[in-house]
């Protein structure tokens, strides 16, 4: 998968009158007034968001032709250009979309207006697939640990250590683990501005991690000799994890390549069948760190022209092939049914924000 930006030629300041619309562009009665602001994209059209589907925008930006420069970074510079900025990446209400490997967090709007719960004003949680976070290891690895399966406590134990602060202790051998060839752990893991991250500390219920973990980086020099500065984070860890039999990283699916296989989490796999009963009322036997992914937007500001191509191509034209690219990617449809089939219209306002 080619991994490089996709460039315009010139830069573009998009300068815009901004009202109230709902989702697919039709007007919202939540009674907020219309507000009037120049909304700048960037030198480029810089579109921030999730790294783990950056290669899924990628290609949706090319088949779209909307013109977009899509960088990743992660899910919370993505949420901070929908709201008050991420620096230096974007100012605040850069974007009103934002591909986002998580559903939106309490924070703060933008103007500093408290939040309600986890949502601004406007903004919808547009579900758009479901993934699995995903423990990496070489296949060989994969083939001698008991089971082919680490436990949540285990993998807690790896990245965060079995307490909290100083008093916590990390596993650091594989013959902790249960492999019968020690080996020191090679631990890698996504930043702190990751939405996979967010999720892997949510679900395995960490909060600081060990000091011998490595955070790979968004297309950086400094990650490991193994990948290229090209690289997104997620394509990184695939690649460190399917070459090294001590490594282990926590990454979405995308990060599946030849080489390398994803561990069983309490005896069960990341299956797509075992993913989509995070979807059920009652579910039971769920893959533990399964989660949805989304293409938030807000819903009271007007897209500009290079992200309305890409929504509408997303939305009213090419909905399955949006879903195609998803499921190339490794990611999982929410149903076999109709594309993007996540809940809500088309996925949109299906999470935890309704776009009220």
């Amino acid at each position: 998968m080619n991994t490089m930006k996709w460039m315009m030629p010139a830069a573009v300041v998009v300068s815009m009158t901004l009202s109230l619309v709902g989702c697919g562009g039709q007007p919202s009665d939540n009674g907020q007034q219309p507000k009037s602001m120049t909304q700048n994209l960037g030198p480029n059209n810089e579109f921030y968001g999730s790294d783990t589907l950056k290669e899924v925008l990628v290609a949706s930006n090319v088949q779209s032709s909307a013109g977009l420069t899509i960088e990743g970074k992660g899910s919370g510079v993505g949420e901070g250009c929908l709201r008050n900025g991420s620096s230096p990446y974007c100012i605040g209400r850069q974007q009103t979309l934002a591909p986002m490997s998580r559903d939106f967090k309490a924070g703060t709007c933008s103007g500093g207006t408290a939040s309600s719960g986890a949502c601004c004003p406007g903004e919808s949680s547009n579900a758009v697939a479901l993934d699995a976070v995903n423990a990496f290891v070489r296949s060989t690895t994969y083939s001698a640990l008991p089971n082919n399966s680490i436990s949540t406590a285990d993998l807690k134990k790896v990245f965060c250590g079995d307490g909290t602060g100083s008093a916590a202790t990390c596993v650091s051998n594989w013959s902790a683990l249960g492999r019968p060839t020690a080996g020191t752990l090679a631990k890698y893991r996504r930043d702190d501005l990751s939405g996979t991250t967010d999720t892997f500390k949510s679900l395995v219920g960490c909060t600081t991690f060990c000091s011998d973990v490595t955070v790979v980086l968004d297309e950086s020099s400094a990650n490991p000799a193994a990948c290229a500065t090209t690289d997104s984070a997620t394509v990184c860890i695939g690649k460190l994890a399917a070459s090294n039999s001590n490594a282990i990283g926590y990454a979405g699916d995308s990060a599946r390549r030849t080489g390398n296989t994803a561990l069983q989490v309490n005896g069960i796999a990341p299956t797509p069948a075992n993913v989509r009963k995070l979807l059920a009322s009652n579910p039971t036997g769920v893959y533990p760190l399964s989660r949805k992914l989304f293409l938030n937007e807000n819903v009271n500001y007007t897209k500009t022209a290079q992200e309305q191509a890409l929504y509408d191509w997303v939305y009213s034209t090419n909905t399955q092939d949006f879903e195609n690219l998803l499921v190339e990617q490794g990611f999982i449809a929410c149903s076999d049914i109709s594309p993007l089939d996540c809940g809500g219209d088309l996925g949109r306002g299906s999470g935890v924000c309704q776009g009220l």
